[in-house]
């Protein structure tokens, strides 16, 4: 849900956008955090109302997986391996990962299928985004063990040395040099106070902000 709103406020904001996959069970476990769902009846309120619920107000289309939460690290290690091969690429392969997980098509395979590498070929060659070449390129790097401890390491040093201790973990920039991190996808009011922006809603057009049904 950030991820979405951050790229609709790009272009109000001026904003520049870097992203840097990590693993949330590595920075959960470094954080001694515990997933919302160990709690029984938060984890039922999360999944049966309250994240239905930010999706439709965000107007975010997706298809809410049978099983959730569900293991990315293979994700994360193939948007880290891509990282370092085609930077350029890592926002539209982020995008793609997005697409497979929450927005699959009826032909495709279900979020907990697409969150397999064997399904990462179909995904990342979409569009012609990735060449054959490249995509076995990314599976080895992924399969590395210098990719598999630069996703570890760094969750743990984002723990140790940025604070963070869930996602999503927001660190903004102002032009002053001044950083600030924000943690969750309901701060954005925040960040726009901080950074002295407009916040025109989720949609980034005040125009368009979703009205209560009453």
């Amino acid at each position: 849900m950030a991820y979405t709103v951050l790229k609709r406020y790009k272009q109000p904001w001026g904003m520049q956008l870097e992203l840097k996959p990590m693993f949330l069970g590595g920075v959960m476990q470094a954080a001694r955090n515990k997933p919302p769902i160990t709690v029984k009846n938060k984890g039922i309120w999360m999944n049966g109302s309250d994240l239905p619920l930010a999706f439709e107000w965000l107007k975010i289309d997706h298809t809410f997986p049978k099983s959730f939460p569900i293991n990315t690290i293979n994700m994360m290690r193939a948007l880290r391996a891509i990282q370092d091969i085609a930077p350029e690429k890592l926002e539209k392969a982020t995008d793609a990962f997005y697409a497979a997980f929450w927005r699959p098509k009826p032909s495709d395979p279900p979020a907990t299928e697409a969150v397999k590498p064997a399904s990462f070929p179909k995904i990342l060659s979409a569009n012609g985004l990735f060449s054959d070449a490249e995509i076995k390129q990314i599976a080895e790097a992924m399969n590395s063990d210098k990719i598999k401890n630069l996703v570890k390491d760094e969750s743990a040093k984002l723990v140790a040395e940025g604070g963070a201790f869930g996602f999503p973990w927001i660190v903004v920039s102002r032009d002053d040099g001044k950083e600030r991190s924000f943690f969750g996808a309901d701060r954005f009011e925040q960040i726009a106070y901080w950074l002295g922006k407009e916040w025109k809603g989720p949609l980034a057009d005040s125009a368009k902000r979703p009205m209560p049904k009453l």
